[in-house]
């Protein structure tokens, strides 16, 4: 099973209702935000109309700009700072509203009030024409309502087993995913989130969507398990795996027209040096989580 972490293709309104963690502890942990419809999400993908950014830092040495990205379900706040300088000029080029492709990590406040806010730390920020943001609200669309058949198959036959749905060519971490839904949001009214999607649809088919509900689904939230123990430090032999990792990510973007090292020819080269696909994956996972590795295009990686 791959360890990538992909981004997930979902709309604002999803995130806007996405409430719940599995958030481990360390330095190293990785923390997913769970979605009442089918999504296990660190990374994210969404189109719509960006906005303008505007600065909200207090602290002139570390400039923090917030924007946000409406779509036809809802917007949602992306922001970028001063550990993502190529997401914050992207943001911060951003003259007028536009439609735009944002690549990012979910993030999860919550006030004092206990008031969850959900927002999208970008990555990556493209102005793109509105042809390709109907083509990516289609893929957000198509993906999102996979998604959800699978949430109701998974509800309707509880014993259904997870090889089951592998060889039904379900991706195990979907699989994963729909459980961990079921089991932190028990009551959700996935119906009128599908409403909503006709929306997208509509906007897909060149047509103008209708003004998203003011509430969004509603939800019951289960509170979250104990966290895990943190991970155990890296180990001398994973320190060197990290190193010729990071070796070969810089031969390979030298030699690409890019600058990026494409991570199929990055995977190649690792495998001949004896770092197998999955082990490569692995150090690539921590490598993110460290901020030492960044992928601002999906498919393309760079050093940060």
């Amino acid at each position: 099973m791959s360890l990538r972490e992909p981004a997930w293709r979902v709309t604002a309104r999803e995130l806007e209702a996405s409430l719940e963690e599995e958030k481990g502890t360390g330095d190293r942990a990785t923390t997913y935000l769970l979605s009442p419809f089918g999504a296990r999400m660190s990374r994210v993908l969404l189109s719509g109309t960006l906005s303008p950014a505007e600065p909200i830092g207090r602290d002139e040495n570390q400039p923090f700009w917030r924007s946000r990205l409406a779509d036809p379900t809802g917007s949602i706040a992306v922001t970028a700072g001063s550990f993502q300088p190529r997401a914050m000029a992207q943001l911060r080029a951003v003259t007028t509203p536009g439609p735009a492709l944002v690549v990012g990590k979910t993030h999860l406040y919550r006030g004092r009030d206990g008031v969850a806010y959900v927002s999208v730390r970008a990555e990556a920020v493209r102005a793109v024409a509105e042809a390709d943001e109907r083509s990516i609200l289609a893929e957000i669309a198509r993906q999102t309502l996979d998604r959800l058949d699978l949430v109701e198959r998974v509800e309707r036959g509880p014993t259904v087993s997870d090889e089951e749905l592998r060889r039904d060519g379900v991706p195990a971490g979907w699989v994963r995913a729909a459980r961990a839904s079921l089991a932190r949001y028990p009551q959700v009214d996935r119906p009128a989130f599908r409403r909503e999607l006709a929306g997208v649809i509509r906007a897909v088919a060149g047509g103008a969507a209708a003004p998203p509900s003011a509430v969004p689904p509603q939800v019951r939230v289960t509170r979250s398990p104990p966290p895990p123990p943190p991970p155990a430090p890296p180990t001398v032999a994973e320190r060197a795996e990290e190193s010729l990792f990071l070796d070969l990510l810089d031969e390979v973007a030298d030699g690409s027209v890019d600058g990026y090292a494409d991570w199929k020819e990055l995977v190649e080269r690792t495998s001949a040096r004896g770092l197998v696909a999955e082990r490569a994956e692995a150090v690539l996972n921590r490598l993110e989580e460290e901020g030492v590795v960044e992928e601002p295009i999906v498919g393309k990686l760079r050093r940060s």
